[in-house]
């Protein structure tokens, strides 16, 4: 009997044991990113994350519920990798502004 598992794009979705693997590149996401995209999965499915922090992570998402579409799963946790990747950019953009205002409000308070 076969199984029924495919791979598309970076996803590989394995119906008959319930569970998407995503294949995540570091160089493009670090670790800090695949664990905070990891994080917002975890009230609705079991995750983890295995592999090679400079090669290749992997992230297993098995659905809490067995209904759940495999593949739309796959593309929401891409989604939330761009999300946090982005974030992570932005902060670092604006870490010498946050710096500037904070001294400015502490000179105020302490005048």
């Amino acid at each position: 009997m076969a199984t029924e598992s495919f791979s598309q794009g970076n996803l590989e979705i394995n119906r008959e044991e319930c569970y998407v693997l995503v294949s995540v590149n570091p160089r493009i996401y670090p670790l800090d990113v695949v664990l905070s995209s990891a994080y917002i999965f975890t009230d609705n499915c079991y995750v983890l994350v295995d592999g090679d922090p400079v090669e290749e992570l992997i992230v297993e998402l098995r659905p809490k519920d067995k209904n759940h579409d495999l593949e739309s799963l796959g593309r929401a946790f891409n989604n939330e990798l761009i999300n946090y990747a982005n974030y992570a950019i932005q902060a670092v953009k604006s870490a010498k502004l946050r710096e500037e205002i904070i001294k400015k409000v502490l000179s105020i308070s302490g005048a």
